[in-house]
């Protein structure tokens, strides 16, 4: 059974940053309480992509537990990568254009901007904090949250009434660094989010749709080698 929560969100500036009051670090506790509570069901979503070289874009999320299918197409509906992963395995990104596969830890073979590991972007996009079970997080004296994972580590910023998570900053000092601003929100779901990297490089992502199920069958994963690799000049 599906139920629809969220549609196409009219009149979200993608990427605006407002001026949000500050947080009161009393009102961590209850902001990380709210929003680390479980998933109603196993999300699927649909997206409009922006990204430098393309804004024709569609990407299309669906879950199952805590295994997932992250699939980018063409206006015309052609995949062009399918991104897998299932509990703590490693992710798989089929880059389907070249007709091959690579392990992958993050978004950034997905949409070409550094971002955080799949499983917690998946909570992000569904309105909770990006923390799994394995992923500490922290209230800090400026009211953000910070979130430690193993092998990156991110500040939130939060809003309150509804509370919700309204960007999520790289603290671990990677190369580069990102950044993700979210509005448009539905109680705390994000109808809009905008990735950017330090270099400049950037994605933008439009909720069109957003469905709960109570029990999906993920389709199966092509059957590709691995890719070769150019070796850095």
């Amino acid at each position: 059974m599906w139920i629809v929560v969220s549609s196409l969100v009219a009149g979200s500036v993608v990427g605006c940053r407002s001026t949000l009051p500050t947080i009161a670090p009393e009102d961590v506790e209850a902001a990380i309480e709210r929003l680390r509570r479980p998933l109603s069901g196993d999300p699927a979503a649909l997206y409009r992509l922006r990204v430098a070289s393309s804004g024709g874009l569609r990407m299309g999320l669906l879950t199952s537990g805590d295994a997932g299918r992250l699939t980018v197409s063409e206006p015309f509906g052609s995949a062009v990568s399918l991104t897998a992963w299932a509990g703590s395995r490693p992710t798989t990104f089929f880059d389907l254009r070249e007709g091959c596969r690579l392990d992958t830890a993050d978004l950034e073979l997905v949409l070409g901007v550094g971002a955080m590991p799949l499983p917690q972007a998946v909570l992000l996009l569904t309105g909770r904090l990006p923390a799994t079970g394995d992923d500490e997080l922290s209230g800090r004296e400026d009211g953000s949250i910070l979130v430690e994972g193993r092998g990156w580590s991110a500040r939130i910023t939060v809003a309150a009434d509804p509370w919700r998570v309204v960007s999520v900053e790289e603290a671990g000092g990677r190369d580069g660094g990102w950044r993700l601003d979210l509005s448009g929100h539905s109680l705390s779901v994000p109808g809009s989010i905008r990735v950017e990297n330090r270099d400049g490089r950037w994605a933008e992502l439009e909720l069109v749709r957003l469905e709960w199920n109570d029990g999906a069958e993920l389709p199966r994963l092509p059957d590709l080698p691995l890719c070769v690799l150019e070796p850095d000049a």
